[in-house]
């Protein structure tokens, strides 16, 4: 089963966006077009530069394109691990709250899930699809960064003033 991040935005939840959290197939193989379709403008263009880089040195580097191009294949790795990681990101940069993590075979049995209230706890415990509860807030780990500021770490990578 998967795990699905639910966020809000500061309004309600009826408008709630409800991302899968690990491997984005289509991240991995359309690395740009997917960061532009999901709204991720800068991570597009840093991508799209990096691997305009690395085919120059492909181009003016012959001795070198082996390196490049396992340089292009890890950095589209990269944005299929991290991608969902980065909407997240975003989301939360624009003032959206994290709700809940869903656990269930489909996104559309997450949805489901979180949109039903309706439901009762003996039906939730009896269901062969598992849900977390809300937490009062979520809990990421921390970095111990050298300043010791013990900010949210979202993914492989942490850095800093993501908001």
């Amino acid at each position: 089963m998967a795990s699905y991040v639910v966020l809000a935005p500061p309004e309600g939840d009826e408008h709630a966006v409800i991302i899968r959290d690990g491997f984005s197939f289509l991240a991995l193989i359309f690395s740009v077009f997917w960061l532009l379709w999901n709204r991720l403008l800068f991570a597009a263009l840093m991508i799209l530069a990096l691997v305009i880089a690395l085919g120059c040195v492909a181009e003016f580097l012959p001795g070198w394109a082996g390196v490049s191009f396992a340089a292009g294949v890890l950095l589209c790795i990269f944005v299929g691990l991290e991608g969902n990681g980065m909407r997240i990101a975003h989301f939360e940069r624009k003032g959206w709250s994290y709700r809940q993590v869903i656990e269930a075979q489909n996104r559309a049995t997450a949805e489901e899930l979180y949109f039903s209230s309706a439901r009762s706890d003996d039906d939730v415990l009896n269901s062969p699809v598992k849900t977390v509860r809300p937490a009062p807030a979520p809990v990421w780990p921390t970095t111990a960064s050298a300043a010791g500021s013990g900010e949210p770490v979202l993914g492989l990578m942490d850095f800093e003033r993501k908001g």
